[in-house]
């Protein structure tokens, strides 16, 4: 999730869980500090490294062992900060530390990225895909919730800004959960054999309406939009092919160079999610899972490969004109393209 969102969990999060004594601005600031403290893995870096990012962030900084260590950094920084104050003892700081630092890591895993959550003892990433990154209707209520309980020194809203946040959470499984089930409805009204052998659901941003569907069939990567309103027909839109990656793909680096070495690296981090395109003499290697429009098969991050030049990640945000209408369109349902399922 993006940091102001992880502010006021950290906060609420903190007040929520103080001790009965303990100073309530000295444990929203350690709910604070731990609440943030994961994404300091953005400073990673290595020019020599093109995939540092991709390596680095959400990995053990937000793994669930590590939450300890941001709760105690938080406790004894918010500690000094008010160190004047009888009731600010690092040790009845710890736990809205913790508390905070929790919140953070299990906030990133309602997202798409992938997180760390049980490293060292499993490197996979877990996503749930129930949030999108940005969604004003998760993070303006618990901003707003944790600000008065800070203020007010009321720590029942702090607690209303975590039942609300858990509830939009869940509100987004329930919608991930009607998504992939009107996508498999709309396999099934095609009435021909289909053999689909991945399938994954994304949110959408600022939405939990409009989601993300990629799925592998006959050696392509096949993109769709649905949306799912509450009470309403699922409607879908068709989107974009691409291939996917094979060891077979013409242009791909030899292996054990340092290049395949990359490649294979970036494959961890998509779990095999590669699309490949043919750009020139280069080839692109782009994680599928992720386009700026929901129909798009242009991946956000890819790597490109070019013989005797250097490989690189490739970052493509870009639009064409009227796409953010066309998007607008798809979350209140008067698009074109869509087909409703009855």
């Amino acid at each position: 999730m993006d940091n102001v969102t992880h502010a006021a969990l950290g906060i609420a999060a903190g007040i929520a869980v103080r001790r009965a004594g303990a100073s309530l601005p000295a444990a929203a600031l350690a709910g604070l500090l731990a609440g943030e403290g994961p994404d300091l893995d953005l400073l990673i870096r290595s020019a020599g490294d093109p995939l540092v990012s991709f390596r680095w962030h959400r990995h053990f900084t937000h793994s669930l062992a590590f939450t300890p260590v941001w709760g105690l950094l938080a406790a004894l920084v918010s500690a000094w900060f008010f160190r004047r104050r009888p009731d600010a003892h690092w040790r009845d700081l710890f736990l809205p530390g913790l508390a905070g630092a929790l919140a953070h890591v299990l906030c990133d895993a309602c997202t798409s990225y992938g997180t760390m959550l049980l490293w060292p003892f499993d490197f996979g990433r877990y996503a749930w895909d129930c949030m999108p990154i940005i969604d004003l209707f998760a993070t303006l209520p618990v901003l707003v919730l944790a600000i008065l309980a800070w203020k007010k020194a009321a720590p029942r809203l702090a607690v209303y800004a975590l039942l609300w946040f858990t509830t939009y959470a869940s509100m987004g499984a329930w919608q991930h959960a009607r998504a992939e089930t009107a996508l498999r409805q709309w396999f099934a009204s095609q009435q021909v054999t289909r053999r689909i052998e991945r399938i994954a659901v994304k949110p959408t941003a600022l939405n939990l309406v409009v989601w993300r569907c990629v799925w592998l069939e006959d050696g392509k990567w096949h993109t769709a939009a649905v949306r799912v309103m509450p009470f309403m027909a699922p409607q879908v839109i068709v989107g974009e092919t691409r291939v996917a990656v094979t060891p077979s793909s013409p242009g791909l680096p030899a292996v054990g160079s340092a290049a395949a070495v990359i490649i294979t690296d970036f494959s961890h981090f998509t779990q095999d999610w590669n699309s490949f395109t043919v750009d020139g003499s280069a080839v692109l290697i782009g994680d599928i899972r992720f386009g700026m429009l929901p129909t798009s098969a242009r991946p956000l991050w890819s790597v490109r490969y070019e013989p005797n030049m250097p490989t690189t990640v490739i970052i493509d945000r870009s639009l064409k004109p009227g796409d953010w209408g066309r998007f607008g369109q798809m979350i209140v349902g008067t698009h074109p393209d869509y087909v409703s399922l009855r």
